[in-house]
């Protein structure tokens, strides 16, 4: 296992990626339509991109990429895409308006294995339908048995053993298990902008309590930031910045280095055995992400002869010449694509960098 800097940085910092911001009535945004001209309606944000407008004083506001939203229609179901705040990940929710049209609800998927975890955690002698009915009415009979039943086979691993039954009751009977993530909006007229509520589900001590998410309560403006990206982070172990411009001559045990000074030029190489595997035929190309905006796309990974058989190079120069901005450092993402035989897979991998 490579060492990676996510640690480095700041466990809370950067396993969640979450940027507290506090809610400002004051501010002023040029260019906001007035309340006659807006033509915002819930049921119609589908296409639209949101970022956060964050309060910079008590005069002034801006549009801060760092939380975005996006709204899509898939399948004919509503959908949003959201970051949270966080740097590396992006959760997709249910979107559905209330019938006074006054009000989006979006969440995610039920997971009912960890919600019955939950509920036994907290001192329930077992978990039901209607307890998960409860929670979220849409929760067909198939999703809860499939749930239950795995959930069951977790528990039956714990309940034996006094020890390990306090872990899994603190693991799942905690106000911090955050167990399903919840948006909701509403359209402020008068600004013509979203007035939107980041919050999260948990269950503790056998009931279900909602609370708030650092984003908070936030208004949220139409994206004119440009392109933004909009993938989940898969893999946060395999990119690897070093300073070093030369490929590692052991790919499997090299290190990732965090911290560079202001205008030093690093390396980073994707390094996982899947990426380094050269299939004849296939096309490969890469696109590079910092802190979600694009920096170079269409890359092409360098094909090299190694020990008489082909291998992939994933790899770009980097430097900034200012400090980081943030306690989060700078994020850094590959975006690979390998299309074989017209069929196209996506991953993407990310790593963070401190500049200081």
């Amino acid at each position: 296992m490579k060492a990676h800097a996510w640690m480095l940085l700041g466990a809370t910092a950067l396993a969640l990626g979450l940027t507290a911001c506090e809610e400002k009535k004051s501010g002023f945004v040029v260019g906001q339509p007035k309340a006659a001209d807006c033509d915002l309606s819930l049921d119609k944000l589908a296409g639209t991109e949101w970022v956060m407008l964050k309060a910079i004083d008590a005069d002034t506001e801006k549009p801060d990429p760092s939380a975005r939203a996006k709204f899509y229609m898939e399948d004919g179901q509503y959908k949003l895409k959201y970051n949270v705040a966080s740097v590396s990940d992006m959760y997709t929710y249910n979107c559905k308006v209330n019938e006074a049209g006054d009000e989006l609800t979006c969440k995610e998927e039920p997971k009912v294995k960890d919600w019955c975890q939950a509920f036994v955690a907290g001192g329930k002698e077992t978990c039901t339908y209607e307890d998960i009915k409860k929670i979220d009415p849409d929760v067909t009979q198939a999703q809860f048995d499939e749930g239950w039943k795995k959930a069951q086979e977790v528990i039956n691993r714990f309940k034996d053993d006094p020890e390990k039954w306090k872990k899994f009751v603190f693991q799942n009977n905690n106000l911090g298990n955050k167990l399903q993530g919840l948006f909701y909006a509403k359209i402020d007229k008068r600004h013509c902008w979203l007035r939107v509520t980041d919050n999260y589900m948990t269950i503790y001590n056998g009931k279900r309590v909602e609370d708030s998410n650092p984003v908070g309560t936030n208004p949220f403006v139409k994206n004119d930031q440009g392109e933004l990206l909009w993938e989940h982070c898969e893999n946060r172990e395999d990119l690897i910045a070093r300073p070093e411009a030369d490929y590692p001559k052991d790919p499997d045990r090299i290190g990732h280095m965090a911290h560079y000074q202001p205008g030093q030029e690093f390396h980073v190489w994707y390094l996982a055995k899947d990426g380094r595997e050269y299939k004849e035929g296939c096309d490969n190309s890469f696109d590079v992400w910092i802190n979600a905006k694009p920096y170079k796309k269409g890359l092409k990974p360098e094909i090299v002869e190694n020990k008489r058989k082909k291998e992939l190079r994933w790899h770009v120069a980097l430097k900034f010449d200012e400090p980081s901005a943030t306690p989060q450092g700078e994020t850094i993402t590959f975006v690979r694509h390998t299309t074989c035989d017209g069929k196209t897979e996506t991953a993407v991998s990310c790593a963070a960098v401190r500049i200081e």
